[in-house]
């Protein structure tokens, strides 16, 4: 046997080996999270505890964590270095190039790299330690134990490093997160999703689309914002207060544009004098602002830390277009939030054949484009009611029609300053 087939056959066997590694530290990895989150019958436990060093692997998360990491890593850098050789005498002992390219000879490397072990070394492994997580831990632990002993040197040196850089930087090494707990369990939690129920996937799927919101999605506009004005008596703002139902309203001058802070309507009712002597600057409480553009998942945050549960929506130029509330953003991870007072009428009704809707005014734009699906590109309003105004020009009258967005649209109850509803019919494709 020539040496070119000796050097081909030794950096095949080389590759060869470090995907079968990887794939039990992958196999290792996975079903000791399974072991770890979900509790193992008795008769696993059992055979658990006669292999050795399994129960300190599960005990050392931590650190198991990232022996695991480290490792993985190790056996992927050598499977990309290893196959360009492999590639390269690949093309001399077949003559399928007289001397290739470099880049040739490093796109057919990281292809096959990529391609292989995707499947062979995180795949495949990854399901047969989901199918039976013991049998898969008692056939891949050694090694996870052998990178164990072997990486020992390196990692603590890396601990160290890490030390020192964290302290740099301000950062206590305590904090960092463990990598079993954290994306090991989340990518486990992924791949056996059948595990959670419909409202668990429901809320996670609208936490994921709720970094793409923005403030100015769930704005209720100035026109429906009902306000405490200090230009009004003290009776007449009550009576608006009753009426409204609200626990919390914006302190105002005459209106939005001129917001001293927010009345919550529980100081209204812990005052000890008459009601006539009712001093609502004494009562206010500060009011946060939040330009339209913000970050949804900001604004909640921001408003978590600071314990506000309503704040101002400015545009570009200061101005007050509107408000939102801490239950306006949880309305977008947990669905409607409803109580006893609150109307039940749906914002989106399905007429018909299902290309019918009634749609209220007040119906966010998202909230719109994901039933009907379709995609509606103005960035200017929130609500549908504002949509049909802006389209418009002008407040609509009932029985008013209009056709945009491949959207056909018939108004049908108008309140004098907004649209109340709207009766709308998907557009023929």
């Amino acid at each position: 046997m020539s040496d070119a087939w000796i050097s081909f056959l030794i950096s095949f066997a080389a590759v060869g080996l470090m995907l079968v590694l990887h794939a039990f530290l992958v196999m290792c990895e996975i079903s000791l999270v399974k072991f770890r989150y979900r509790k193992p019958s008795e008769e696993q436990l059992d055979e658990l505890k006669h292999l050795p060093g399994v129960a300190r692997l599960i005990d050392n998360s931590d650190q198991t964590g990232r022996v695991v990491r480290f490792s993985k890593t190790l056996c992927t850098v050598a499977v990309g270095l290893l196959l360009m050789p492999l590639v390269t005498d690949f093309f001399s002992l077949f003559d399928l190039a007289a001397a290739p390219d470099r880049w040739i000879v490093v796109l057919v490397s990281f292809t096959l790299a990529v391609s292989v072990h995707f499947f062979f070394a995180e795949i495949f492994p990854r399901g047969l330690a989901m199918r039976d997580p013991s049998k898969a831990i008692r056939r891949s632990y050694r090694i996870l134990l052998t990178f164990q002993f072997l990486t020992f040197p390196i990692m603590l040196f890396f601990r160290m490093l890490k030390k020192f850089l964290y302290r740099r930087i301000g950062v206590d090494v305590d904090d960092e997160l463990n990598p079993l707990d954290v994306d090991v369990q989340i990518r486990a939690m992924g791949e056996d999703s059948s595990h959670l129920s419909g409202v668990i996937r429901k809320i996670v799927n609208r936490t994921l689309q709720m970094q793409e919101l923005v403030v100015q999605d769930i704005l209720l506009p100035r026109s429906q914002v009902v306000v405490c004005d200090l230009d009004l008596d003290i009776k007449e703002n009550l009576e608006a207060m009753k009426s409204a139902g609200h626990t919390r309203y914006p302190l105002c001058r005459g209106d939005l544009d001129d917001c001293l802070g927010l009345i919550h309507i529980k100081d209204i009712f812990r005052w000890r004098e008459p009601v006539s002597e009712i001093d609502l600057m004494k009562l206010k409480r500060n009011v946060a602002v939040f330009p339209l553009e913000t970050p949804l998942e900001e604004a909640l945050e921001r408003m978590l830390r600071a314990k506000f549960h309503m704040a101002l929506a400015v545009d570009e130029f200061g101005g007050n277009v509107g408000v939102i509330t801490l239950e306006s953003i949880l309305e977008e991870l947990v669905g409607e939030i409803q109580d006893e007072f609150d109307s039940e009428d749906e914002q989106i009704v399905v007429l018909g054949d299902g290309r019918r809707f009634r749609i209220s005014g007040l119906a966010p734009i998202h909230d719109i484009e994901q039933e009907l699906e379709i995609e509606i590109d103005n960035e200017e309003v929130s609500t549908f009611g504002g949509l049909i105004t802006g389209e418009l020009g002008h407040i609509p009258e009932p029985g008013e029609r209009l056709n945009c967005y491949g959207l056909s649209i018939i108004v049908d109850d108008v309140d004098g300053r907004r649209v109340i509803a709207a009766t709308v019919e998907l557009a023929q494709s």
